[in-house]
């Protein structure tokens, strides 16, 4: 009898612990999943800010240069972003480029940052855009009202966002009035 109550005690512990480890597995993936949807949703935001931004004339050496779309390493899911692979905006073949925190973004057309590691570093990172025309979006809290471009801003499990247009406008770049009805328009922080 005693072994008997064993043996089903250690089967039920023994089910119970591939539950919990299932379970572990299936909320892990889950949350990758979130994690991935995301990501995929913020891609297709940046993709469409590119469709309604004007970039100076100068800004592209040629008419077939690629729209590059530079992502801080790290900041959104590769997988997600293949997703704009063969992608066009305007005529230009959209083009990724993963760059470090700090790198050099003249090249880009575009940058998503999610992190900074200092106000200063943010604050090199924007004089860098203005000077290069690079349109810089963020999913850091209060980009935008920091000088950032635009910031993507999640409220009640949505994705909006919010867009300084006198920092977009200090790079030269043009912002379709479509899509500034959509944007929450911000400014600078007064003191």
């Amino acid at each position: 009898m005693a072994g008997t109550l064993l043996r089903t005690c250690h089967g039920i512990a023994v089910m119970c612990l591939v539950l919990l480890v299932g379970f572990g597995s299936a909320t892990a993936h889950s949350r990758s999943t979130d994690d991935f949807k995301t990501a995929a949703i913020k891609v297709a935001f940046v993709y469409n800010f590119a469709k309604f931004t004007t970039w100076p004339p100068d800004r592209f050496r040629s008419p077939s240069e690629p729209m590059r779309f530079c992502v801080q390493r790290g900041d959104l899911d590769p997988e997600a972003l293949r997703a704009l692979e063969q992608k066009q905006v305007g005529d230009r073949l959209v083009r990724i480029e993963t760059v470090d925190p700090g790198a050099a973004i003249g090249t880009c057309h575009i940058l998503f940052a999610s992190a900074f590691q200092s106000e200063p570093s943010l604050r090199a990172l924007l004089v860098a855009a203005t000077l290069n025309g690079v349109l810089v979006v963020s999913d850091m809290p209060g980009f935008a009202v920091l000088g950032g471009h635009i910031g993507l801003v999640e409220d009640s499990n949505r994705l909006r966002f919010q867009v300084n247009l006198e920092a977009a406008l200090k790079t030269g770049l043009k912002l379709s009035s479509k899509f500034l009805q959509l944007a929450e328009i911000v400014g600078p922080v007064t003191q």
